[in-house]
C-alpha cells in the first residue's frame, strides 16, 4: 500500500519511531558517507559480477569497495539490473554496474542538482525507502520507450515520483557502430534518504495548515 507523504509524517509523528524500510545499515547522513569515503578501504568485488566495470554519474570509473554505501557494496541478484541511484537533499550519486561496454548513462549534472532539490521539501523525518524502475528502450533510437515499476515500488507516492521522473531523463549512449542499443531493457534501482529538519512541534504546525 502506497501513502501520501503527509499520511506518513502523521504516522512517525504519532508513534514516535524512525520510519524505515529497510533493515541495511546506513550512514546517518551524507556527510558520514563522505567520513568513510576519506578512511582507508578495502576492494571489494563488483556488484554485477567478475569482470564488470563501474561507472559514476559523472563518466568516472570507479571501485567497488568498504567507504562504499551499503547500497552500492551488495551484490547485484538481479541479472538485469545495470545501474544503481542514491538521492538524498544533499547527495546525487550513480553506479553502473554492468555493461559499461555496450550502453552508457551520460552525465547530467543538472539533472542530478534538480533531483536533490525535489528532495529537499521532504526533508521533515529521518525515512529510507526504495524502488525499482524497469526500463525500456526504443530498439531503433534507443530512446526511452518504456518506463514502469518493477518488484518495488516506494511507499510514498511523492517519492515514487521523483524517482520516476529521474528516470526518465536519463540519455544513453550506445556502444554500435551505428549507435542502435544493444541493450534495450534494464533495471534501475533506487534507494532515498530523508533528513530530519523539523521538529515534532513544527511538522504538527504544518500539518494543521495543511488541513
Amino acid at each position: 500500500m502506497k501513502f501520501s507523504f503527509h499520511s506518513v509524517l502523521l504516522v512517525c509523528l504519532f508513534t514516535l519511531v524512525s520510519c524505515q524500510s529497510t533493515k541495511e545499515s546506513q550512514p546517518s547522513s551524507t556527510e558520514d558517507v563522505k567520513t568513510e569515503a576519506a578512511t582507508l578501504k578495502d576492494l571489494l568485488p563488483p556488484p554485477g559480477g567478475e569482470g564488470e566495470i563501474i561507472f559514476n554519474e559523472k563518466g568516472e570509473e570507479v571501485q567497488n569497495h568498504t567507504g562504499e554505501i551499503p547500497f552500492f557494496q551488495k551484490k547485484s541478484d538481479l541479472p538485469q539490473e545495470v545501474f544503481r541511484v542514491y538521492i538524498a537533499s544533499d547527495s546525487y550519486m550513480v553506479r553502473q554496474i554492468r555493461h559499461t561496454d555496450k550502453i552508457r548513462r551520460k552525465p547530467d549534472l543538472g539533472g542530478d542538482e534538480l533531483s536533490k532539490e525535489e528532495m529537499k521539501k521532504y526533508d521533515l523525518l529521518s525515512f529510507v525507502d526504495d524502488g525499482i524502475i524497469s526500463i525500456g528502450l526504443n530498439s531503433v533510437t534507443g530512446k526511452l520507450e518504456s518506463i514502469a515499476f518493477d518488484r518495488r515500488v516506494p511507499r510514498i507516492n511523492d517519492i515514487a515520483k521523483i524517482i520516476q521522473n529521474d528516470a526518465s531523463r536519463f540519455n544513453y549512449e550506445h556502444a554500435s557502430k551505428d549507435g542502435t542499443p544493444i541493450i534495450t531493457r534494464f533495471l534501475v534501482t533506487y534507494q532515498i534518504r530523508l533528513h530530519p529538519g523539523k521538529t515534532r512541534d513544527e511538522i504538527k504546525q504544518m500539518l494543521q495548515k495543511k488541513k
